[in-house]
């Protein structure tokens, strides 16, 4: 017996012609419930223009790729756009990135710089009360009542050149310091306690006396970090980067219609549409970055003149992490020869890391990059130079008491042996 295609039939009444009734009626039963289930919300969202494509890693090394259709307490979905999503634990997943990057906006403007990397890019910064200070950004995040005391600086003006705004950026976020800062245009610096600004004035106590100076000649203020607080959420969060260069620690992150919401670590509650979103970074007990933790043993050994020591998401001259041209933020900076151990815990299972030469280095840089548990090699590059690929480093450290990541000697001793270990972490 024949039967007549669907498509023939007007949307939504396929046709039963020819059919035993008890088949027609389940197979109208079975195309609904597909009908139904291909358009719901994160079919809607695959098929949304709007919505980003993403790729990534997981803590078991493999990639993710997929556009974002929902965001819930727990996870992310991706969906390949065939049907619903796959809902991803955010303790399986590392990193998801949009794809392609959209191109990088420039750093004009004000910034407001949060600890442990967050920040709220290119901002009109307003006045300040007792307690808070006003911004509007120039992107979706709008105008923002910031906490002070959850403020490391302020980067009034910045730099057009990038070497001179990554040591504006250094001084304001890194330098350490014991009071308030106020660095001038001219090279000057105050030191003292902070009493407010407004649009036209910045006040600072120096040396018991009130000095008002005037805003145009400022270009940052550092808070001393001491008296900030910024405490990390007792539950799992999203780092969420967007396309103004952006970052924010956000609470309970969901997707409604086209958009991300939540509340940043500091309380402020956020709607980013989600085609300004760059990057997604699940923080979970799961990963732990290397570069938030502190050694428990440091040795330098120079070559030829002086060592420099490792730094925190840097490289070991103070510049962000560059790679064939790929920038990245988190990660530790290193010179030949330096040997950095940190102690494990009995849930450590393996270490991960990108590794290359930073292409600041130039074409003189040469470094092996090793890494040690238990005084056994797990890793050895080969001499790796700038225009070398960077290499993907897993392994597996289960039930080992102490990592060492070693930066070797390469064939020109020291000479620009800039070394990157980007997104250096241990999975638990």
């Amino acid at each position: 017996m024949r039967l007549v295609r669907a498509t023939r039939c007007s949307p939504g009444r396929p046709s039963t012609i020819g059919m035993n009734p008890l088949r027609g009626a389940a197979m109208i039963v079975v195309i609904a419930l597909i009908s139904c289930r291909l358009s719901g919300p994160a079919a809607a969202a695959a098929d949304d223009p709007s919505a980003p494509s993403l790729v990534g890693v997981g803590v078991d090394g493999k990639k993710l790729a997929g556009r974002l259709t929902g965001l819930t307490p727990k996870g992310i979905e991706l969906s390949s756009g065939e049907g619903a999503g796959r809902e991803i634990p955010y303790r399986e997943v590392v990193k998801l990135t949009r794809d392609p990057l959209p191109p990088p906006q420039s750093t004009d403007g004000s910034h407001v710089l949060l600890p442990g990397g967050d920040r709220i890019m290119r901002v009109v910064v307003g006045a300040t009360t007792e307690t808070s200070l006003d911004v509007q950004s120039r992107s979706s995040l709008g105008k923002m009542s910031i906490p002070l005391d959850t403020i490391l600086g302020l980067i009034l003006a910045s730099p057009a050149e990038p070497d001179p705004f990554d040591r504006l950026w250094y001084l304001v976020r890194e330098e350490p310091r014991s009071s308030e800062v106020v660095w001038l245009a001219n090279g000057d610096r105050l030191s003292g306690g902070f009493l407010g600004m407004d649009d036209r004035s910045i006040r600072i106590q120096v040396d018991g006396k009130a000095v008002e100076v005037d805003r145009t000649g400022v270009i940052g203020v550092g808070f001393d970090p001491a008296v900030v607080g910024y405490p990390r959420p007792a539950s799992d969060y999203l780092e969420i980067s967007i396309a103004d260069g952006s970052r924010l620690g956000v609470i309970g992150a969901r997707l409604e219609k086209g958009h991300i919401l939540g509340s940043t670590r500091f309380g402020q509650a956020i709607r980013i549409p989600a085609s300004e979103l760059v990057q997604i970074v699940p923080r979970t007990d799961r990963v732990a970055y290397l570069s938030e933790i502190k050694p428990d043993k440091e040795s330098y050994v120079s070559y030829v003149g002086q060592t420099r020591p490792y730094r925190a998401d840097r490289t070991a001259e103070g510049r962000r992490f560059q790679l064939q041209g790929k920038t990245y933020e988190r990660g530790i900076g290193t010179q030949s020869r330096t040997l950095l151990a940190f102690k494990l815990r009995p849930e450590d299972r393996r270490f991960q890391a990108l590794v290359g030469v930073d292409d600041s280095a130039g074409p003189l840089g040469n470094i092996v990059f090793k890494v040690y548990a238990d005084g056994q090699v797990r890793f050895t590059s080969q001499p790796m130079a700038a225009r070398d690929d960077p290499c993907i480093i897993d392994v597996d450290v289960s039930g080992a008491k102490v990592l060492i990541l070693a930066t070797e000697f390469g064939d020109r001793g020291d000479v620009r042996d800039i070394a990157d270990w980007v997104e250096a972490r241990i999975i638990r």
